[in-house]
């Protein structure tokens, strides 16, 4: 290959590079705009009352999910089958929000350094090999503080995390924080808390076969 073909191919890179970044930026844009519409046109309908609550949510997912949920309450479906599966999305939201709630108080990732005495890095590999659970935060994430006890990881969680195979922590959440009558009421955290490990991993392997 000649030099200016090298040179040639390297120019070509480089457009490319800048073609695929500039389509990013104008996507990213348009998300934006679209995202910034959406939500003055939500809150142009909205009580004072839903306005407060989105004014002291404690982060950007809760805030974002009671604007969807207000956002949902402006949409009409003529077709009952379209009726219900919005009904099923407005449960969902909500579910969400309760979950979230359900898991405070919640540890920042510096806070379980510190806590477990390893670096970040170590604890974005737990979180990739589901060894500890953690939820999104902005553009960083947050740790459920039930799953640590007595400066450790509570026994059981990545037995738990492994056996549920999910990736979402949502469905995580129901599972370790809902009450079971298998567990005779208890949640699974509460049955890990007790050292009850074997009997949450054996209904955590059956607990997406059976539906969250």
């Amino acid at each position: 290959m000649s030099y200016c073909d090298n040179v040639n191919m390297k120019e070509k890179a480089l457009e490319l590079h800048d073609e695929i970044a500039g389509a990013t930026v104008s996507s990213y844009q348009t998300a934006v705009d679209r995202g910034t519409q959406t939500l003055r046109s939500v809150l142009a309908h909205a009580s004072p009352e839903h306005v407060k609550r989105l004014q002291v949510s404690i982060n950007e997912v809760d805030f974002l999910v009671g604007a969807a949920q207000l956002a949902a309450g402006t949409i009409t479906y003529p077709d009952p089958a379209e009726q219900q599966l919005h009904k099923a999305r407005i449960r969902g939201l909500q579910r969400i929000v309760e979950l979230r709630k359900a898991a405070e108080p919640t540890l920042e990732t510096g806070e379980v350094c510190d806590l477990l005495g390893v670096t970040r890095e170590t604890i974005r590999k737990k979180v990739d090999r589901r060894q500890l659970l953690a939820l999104p935060k902005g553009g960083d994430r947050v740790f459920p503080a039930f799953q640590f006890k007595d400066g450790a990881v509570l026994d059981g969680i990545q037995e738990v995390l492994e056996a549920l195979d999910t990736d979402s922590v949502f469905t995580v959440l129901s599972f370790l924080l809902s009450r079971n009558p298998e567990f005779g009421g208890k949640t699974a955290i509460e049955m890990l808390d007790a050292g009850e490990v074997d009997a949450v991993v054996t209904e955590a392997r059956g607990f997406l076969r059976h539906g969250a």
